[in-house]
């Protein structure tokens, strides 16, 4: 059943198969020609999304007397609206983002030859496939979980016999015809609706990045193996000769163009990049403190549910992208590591130059790095003890 999210799946099929779904799906996904049913795509998702975001938003601002009630409209309002804007900055820019992702495609491609290699492109894109993946099926329960609260509700009202209003799976401030029927059950569905579209849209922004980031390592890793092996056949002999440093110039030459070309890909990506993830650190130290704080207020039990899931999707999101930053930046330093233990002091002058070139480039760690701080494990840690002090601060007043 879950054959897509497999190893063994080749990468001509594999490559960022989870997120590219995702993208046709709410039509941002940058594709080479543009058709008309992208646009209807990209027209329903962009007006439901926001028409949800705004009316959750506006509900929060009227209820902040009930703190319960404000926050339950805050949480999705927040994730909404700003995966509107990513999702916008992906389709503005989707020739970019294309053309980042072919680049990509065309550097992996040249190992296709190497099965070894290969197989290890394959574990880093099943890995890219399930983080996207995990946000997918988070983000899908939690708005699976706020349908239900909302269907279960309206039963118990029914039977009661209570004169309420009706409940939509999100507290949204709608034109007051709406809560009642015939216009309810349209009013349920656009609210649905812009629930999923939010999914989706996150899911193809946040599944671009970690796909692109761990390909970007496993290009990487591909140049220290490369290195490694070029200086083997040093391995029995005392000094390399003229044609064995001839040689290994030669393909270090090779090797100089690919560590050039993957360091430009990723500060082209980066720069893509910047103000998404600027947008997503924003918002996460809220949006999982509101979260936190939302699980530990509900008191009936789907409310839990929800929340549960919520906090799962919120720390996913957050996780990919500082999984992603660090495995960039450790990958490509290591390429100094590996240059420093082959055995370089065998070779000649001119070839110790390149080898000092290359080490110099790779010294410096590539990073995923956006104005005041950089994705990575530590800053994930940083975020989530924020959080901590944040909802710790909130409860002495509560």
């Amino acid at each position: 059943m879950f054959d897509f999210l497999k190893a063994s799946m080749p990468i001509a099929k594999s490559f960022m198969l989870v997120p590219r779904a995702c993208g046709r799906l709410c039509g941002v996904w940058p594709d080479p020609e543009y058709r008309w049913r992208n646009t209807l795509f990209v027209i329903f998702s962009t007006v439901v999304t926001l028409f949800g975001g705004v009316g959750e938003l506006s509900y929060g601002f009227t209820h902040l007397n009930d703190l319960v009630d404000a926050l339950d409209a805050f949480c999705p309002a927040v994730t909404k609206i700003i995966s509107f804007f990513k999702a916008t900055i992906i389709f503005i820019n989707r020739k970019k983002f294309y053309d980042i992702m072919q680049r990509l495609r065309t550097l992996i491609m040249r190992e296709q030859h190497d099965s070894k290699k290969m197989k290890m492109v394959q574990g880093f894109s099943s890995f890219g496939n399930i983080c996207t993946f995990i946000i997918v099926s988070g983000g899908s329960s939690t708005n699976v979980f706020y349908n239900l609260r909302a269907i279960i509700t309206n039963i118990i009202y029914h039977f009661q016999e209570e004169e309420r209003k009706l409940e939509f799976p999100f507290k949204s401030l709608v034109p007051e015809f709406t809560t009642r029927f015939p216009y309810f059950p349209g009013m349920f569905l656009i609210l649905t609706a812009s629930g999923v579209m939010t999914v989706f849209s996150f899911s193809i922004v946040d599944g671009y990045y970690v796909c692109t980031t761990v390909f970007i390592c496993s290009i990487f890793k591909i140049i220290q193996q490369d290195i490694g092996s070029i200086f083997d056949e040093l391995k029995d002999c005392e000094h390399a000769t003229d044609e064995q440093n001839h040689r290994i110039r030669q393909k270090l030459n090779a090797i100089v163009e690919r560590h050039n070309t993957i360091i430009d890909l990723s500060a082209d990506f980066t720069a893509s990049f910047t103000v998404i993830i600027m947008l997503h650190f924003m918002s996460a130290a809220i949006v999982v403190c509101s979260s936190l704080l939302d699980l530990m207020l509900n008191t009936n039990s789907v409310g839990l549910f929800i929340y549960i899931s919520y906090n799962i999707a919120a720390f996913a999101q957050l996780f990919v992208y500082c999984v992603g930053g660090t495995f960039v930046s450790d990958s490509s330093a290591a390429v100094a590591d590996v240059l420093y233990n082959v055995e370089w002091y065998k070779c000649d002058i001119k070839t110790r130059k390149i080898i000092l070139m290359i080490l110099h480039r790779s010294q410096k760690a590539t990073t995923i790095s956006v104005p005041f701080f950089t994705p990575s494990l530590p800053a994930f840690s940083s975020i989530i003890s924020t959080a901590g002090s944040y909802i710790a601060l909130l409860k002495t007043f509560l």
